[in-house]
């Protein structure tokens, strides 16, 4: 039973307002202590969480991969399953909902996967891999990769540069500056990862046929990556750089959710027990005996 003395309003609105931003619907309804408890302390929890997993504890989606590929190359919308994480987080209003925006971005055939439209500038970290002769060889390399666009219109090929850092570079063979040409693949815009997928083809130094490739990843806008779903790898990769301070980022963002369903239902109820539940008080022997004897007197 709610309590008449607690000014519930319109409780409707109450929840929905409790349901978009923690502390709201208590604000609403003029019970501010409770509004700025909620409010201070589920949004706490929820972004410390989230600021310990790097930005990455909150997504609607995993991703499944198909094909012995990484799904970031796959153009049109990759299969994916729900994570029932978000089941809890969704109920801490805004700050998780970004996730299901970045779902419906998410969805959308990517044209940009396998033909490059701008030029990249950035931080390269990834594998070189190159074929000499009969034999081929692998290494981690750092550097700074400069493509553009091939000159043809409707081209899908590009050319560039990859500059190796020092720790990079290999003493047998110094190349500090390695000649990029021909096709070009980039992974998806929108991607639950920091880092975007990128393999590239190296041009011999005659110009002759390639000789090998570069295979790696260059740094993604923030807004392409926050709250995307994500695959398997990446969740590896977070797993691998955090150890168990991910599950623990990611257990404070489903906590701050359950939290703030039970604040919904103070906001559209009241509280769980309030005035007007008390039993009728009994009378005690005493005063039993007291309202006797004046009648015996009369």
């Amino acid at each position: 039973m709610t309590d008449p003395r607690v000014p519930l309003k319109n409780p409707l609105l109450a929840a929905v307002l409790a349901l978009v931003i923690p502390g709201a619907g208590h604000w609403y309804q003029e019970r501010k202590f409770k509004s700025v408890i909620f409010f201070c302390g589920i949004l706490t929890l929820h972004f410390w969480g989230t600021f310990l997993g790097h930005g990455q504890p909150v997504y609607s989606h995993v991703v499944v991969r198909s094909t012995p590929d990484s799904p970031q190359y796959e153009d049109s919308e990759p299969r994916s399953s729900f994570s029932w994480g978000y089941a809890a987080q969704a109920f801490t209003g805004l700050p998780a909902w970004p996730a299901l925006i970045q779902r419906g971005r998410f969805k959308k055939t990517d044209d940009t996967v396998g033909f490059l439209d701008h030029a990249i500038d950035e931080q390269f970290v990834g594998v070189l891999k190159l074929d000499e002769g009969l034999e081929s060889s692998r290494r981690a390399v750092t550097g700074h990769l400069q493509v553009r666009p091939a000159a043809e219109e409707g081209s899908r090929n590009v050319s560039g540069t990859l500059t190796l850092d020092e720790s990079s570079i290999d003493p047998e063979n110094p190349i500090r500056e390695i000649q990029l040409e021909g096709p070009f693949r980039q992974g998806r815009k929108v991607f639950g990862s920091p880092w975007r997928r990128i393999a590239c083809s190296i041009q011999a130094a005659d110009g002759a046929e390639s000789f090998g490739e570069i295979e790696g990843s260059v740094p993604r806008s923030f807004l392409n990556w926050f709250q995307a779903p994500r695959d398997n790898e990446e969740l590896d990769r977070m797993s691998g750089s955090l150890a168990r301070q991910f599950d623990v980022a990611s257990v404070c963002t489903w906590i701050a959710g359950l939290l703030n369903l039970l604040a919904i239902w103070d906001a559209a109820q009241g509280p769980a027990y309030g005035y007007g539940d008390e039993q009728p008080p009994t009378r005690t022997d005493e005063e039993e005996k007291e309202e006797e004897e004046p009648n015996e007197k009369t």
